[in-house]
């Protein structure tokens, strides 16, 4: 178990360590968004656009990252009382309104200030705002491209008549994590693993995850977690490994029972189809594929009274599981809260070797 560990710990390392390289412009677009003081570098964009009133601007950004290509709007409105500024060097018309392969533009914010900076090999462009900004909200607009994505500060009305299909990779930057409990189904005769025993479920989804959204409140999703189950029973039945097989069996006579369990680890691809039913509430539904990597059994029990008790634990790997499983999953989403419930159709062991049941969870999801 612990190699088993050590080994995710260091696949996530490893992921964390290019996190950055890999992070969608559509994504980063969305945190600098999100924050309220921020700074966003977008480095050499292919055409950069400005518009300028005397009370708004909004400067549209078009390029290549990660191969993909984008193409991002963003929208300030500022109060009457404040004022826009522009300072060009190296520009004879200060009213530029396209930037032809800049190599940098830098967008910065805080609570009183909010500036775009766009640098080129023999200009410079800056334009600052003073003042409390209008309309904060972030709002996704349809585009025409299949990478396109329009995030202004201010709303704009939707064309309708513009398709919406995105897709989008994500590493290490839409965790989720979850905490259940266990159960299971159609178990072997002894047996008595139950939602009551205290069997728990950790997950942690989406180290890395793609995404196709054909319209703004569909998606479809593959996502790589990590997922340990424990299946639990405190009754008068073990979990015992004898001559290679796995048997439910009784505790010896006079024992003070504490537990006896199964522990499942598992790598998991799950594939779901997400439906938004209203701003905050959604719903999804797909199979969770599951390659169990390492499987043992824990019994804790004791023997005797007083000075004479005697405690016990037995602990077994190599106990004859399913190296792959697969999971029916469905989940409702109620901002921040997801609630998940997991159906397993196949048996967790194998059936020669050790008592048939299936798996049964439902629990909480936060994304992180």
């Amino acid at each position: 178990m612990k190699r088993v560990l050590f080994t995710t710990l260091l696949l996530a390392l490893i992921m964390a360590s290019y996190a950055q390289g890999y992070t969608s412009m559509n994504t980063r677009a969305e945190q600098y968004l999100r924050n309220t003081q921020d700074t966003l570098v977008i480095k050499n964009p292919k055409v950069v656009t400005v518009d300028l009133t005397t009370d708004s601007y909004s400067i549209r950004v078009e390029g290549e990252h990660n191969g993909y290509d984008y193409d991002i709007t963003f929208n300030t409105r500022i109060e009457p009382s404040h004022y826009i500024s522009v300072q060009a060097n190296g520009i004879t018309d200060t009213d530029a309104k396209q930037f032809s392969n800049p190599q940098r533009v830098t967008l910065m914010k805080n609570d009183g200030e909010s500036s775009i900076y766009i640098k080129g090999a023999d200009y410079t462009y800056e334009i600052k705002s003073t003042g409390s900004i209008h309309n904060t909200k972030t709002i996704s607009i349809e585009s025409d491209s299949n990478w396109d994505f329009n995030v202004p500060f201010g709303s704009t009305k939707r064309d309708k008549h513009r398709s919406y299909a995105h897709f989008s990779f994500d590493l290490l930057d839409d965790l989720e994590f979850g905490l259940g409990l266990v159960s299971a189904t159609e178990q072997a005769p002894g047996m008595d693993v139950g939602f009551g025993n205290s069997g728990w479920e950790f997950i942690l989804n989406n180290l890395f995850k793609w995404e196709y959204r054909p319209v703004r409140s569909t998606s479809l999703s593959l996502g790589f977690g990590v997922d340990w189950r424990n299946y639990r029973m405190t009754g008068d039945r073990r979990f015992l490994k004898q001559d290679n097989n796995i048997i439910i069996a009784p505790y010896p006579e006079g024992a003070d029972v504490n537990f006896s369990r199964i522990k499942v680890f598992s790598m998991t691809l799950e594939l779901l189809l997400r439906q938004k039913i209203t701003k905050k509430v959604s719903v999804a539904a797909g199979p969770v594929v599951n390659f169990n990597t390492h499987a043992s059994i824990k019994t804790r029990y004791a023997v005797g009274k007083g000075k004479e008790k005697e405690g016990f634990k037995e602990t077994t790997s190599n106990i004859h599981h399913k190296p792959v499983t697969f999971d029916l999953k469905g989940v409702l989403s109620i901002d921040p809260l997801s609630f998940y419930f997991k159906y397993s159709p196949v048996n967790t062991l194998e059936t020669s070797f050790g008592p048939e049941f299936r798996s049964i969870s439902a629990g909480v999801l936060i994304e992180l």
